[in-house]
């Protein structure tokens, strides 16, 4: 609806416009046709003298209604083009905002940050802190390597115990809301891909907005290698992160998913691949996946 308020502001300039110059163009006709009319009915001929004063008025008048003519259309396409910007912005703006207060936006932040904190994993459990879990680096790691193999994710699920009362210290549990947090996580960024791809935003205007997101994944935990169930693999868990987003360059882009080809696409558009392993450490340490703590477990450590 406001872009065709905007739209119809140019319209009705450049109606302004042609409405201006026709009416100068009138204006100056009807004076001639007076100057005419007042002249004697005997005098039938124009001097030489009176016709290029004719001519000169006439051109003037034009010119004048160009000048209006142009002014207005520019009046009109400046202000039609900055509220198209102001819009374009706040659209941005709106877009970001509304994907950075996700939960699962805040708590893939928490699980990526070098320092530990409570996840809200649990929103739907009646106790504030049945809520909120530490998850250690390789449990996420550990969560999304189960994702290779469809036999393991089944066998995660059956694990699960929904009539325990504790059900959020449940490992398989939490695994299972740490990629649900994830997955949806992809799906906004896919967002933004199909959003670009469609030219409804400027891929250049999300780049400050991004790039705190490629940090992110960057600078996720390298010093321990956690171990894949299905393949028997060791992995970092950045390399089990950037696997399970369809970064890793050695993945063939015909293996990848739906939604790892658009996450994919969208980091391209500001750098390569291989940059988020180029500052990777070379050694790293064998390391087991801790139960997941509670954040009421912590608190009471804490004491």
């Amino acid at each position: 609806m406001k872009n065709r308020k905007n739209l119809l502001v140019l319209i009705l300039s450049i109606s302004l416009a042609a409405a201006g110059s026709a009416g100068l163009t009138i204006l100056a006709t009807e004076s001639y046709v007076l100057a005419q009319s007042a002249k004697l009915p005997s005098v039938q001929t124009i001097t030489n003298n009176s016709q290029v004063k004719k001519n000169d008025l006439k051109s003037k008048a034009e010119t004048l209604s160009a000048i209006f003519a142009a002014f207005s259309v520019v009046i009109g396409v400046i202000t039609y083009y900055r509220n198209e910007s102001w819009k374009h912005r706040q659209y941005i703006e709106e877009k970001i905002k509304d994907f950075e207060n996700k939960l699962e936006t805040i708590n893939v932040r928490k699980m990526l940050s070098s320092e530990l904190q409570c996840v809200e994993l649990f929103p739907f459990l009646e106790k504030p802190t049945y809520r909120f879990v530490v998850v250690e680096d390789c449990l996420w790691a550990e969560a999304l390597l189960e994702c290779k193999c469809n036999e393991n994710l089944r066998e995660e699920y059956r694990k699960i115990n929904k009539d325990d009362e504790h059900f959020y210290q449940q490992e398989a549990a939490v695994k299972a809301c740490v990629r649900d947090n994830f997955n949806r996580f992809l799906y906004h960024l896919q967002q933004f891909e199909k959003m670009i791809d469609s030219k409804t935003i400027d891929s250049k205007t999300l780049i400050n907005y991004l790039d705190p997101w490629f940090k992110y994944i960057e600078n996720s935990n390298d010093g321990i290698n956690v171990k894949c169930q299905s393949s028997g693999t060791c992995y970092l868990p950045k390399e089990a992160l950037l696997e399970y987003m369809g970064l890793l360059e050695s993945i063939p882009e015909n293996e990848l998913s739906v939604t790892q080809k658009d996450v994919r696409k969208l980091v391209l558009r500001f750098r390569p691949l291989s940059s988020f392993m180029d500052n990777t450490k070379q050694t790293a340490s064998l390391q087991a996946c801790e139960v997941p703590t509670t954040a009421q477990s912590e608190i009471i450590i804490l004491k």
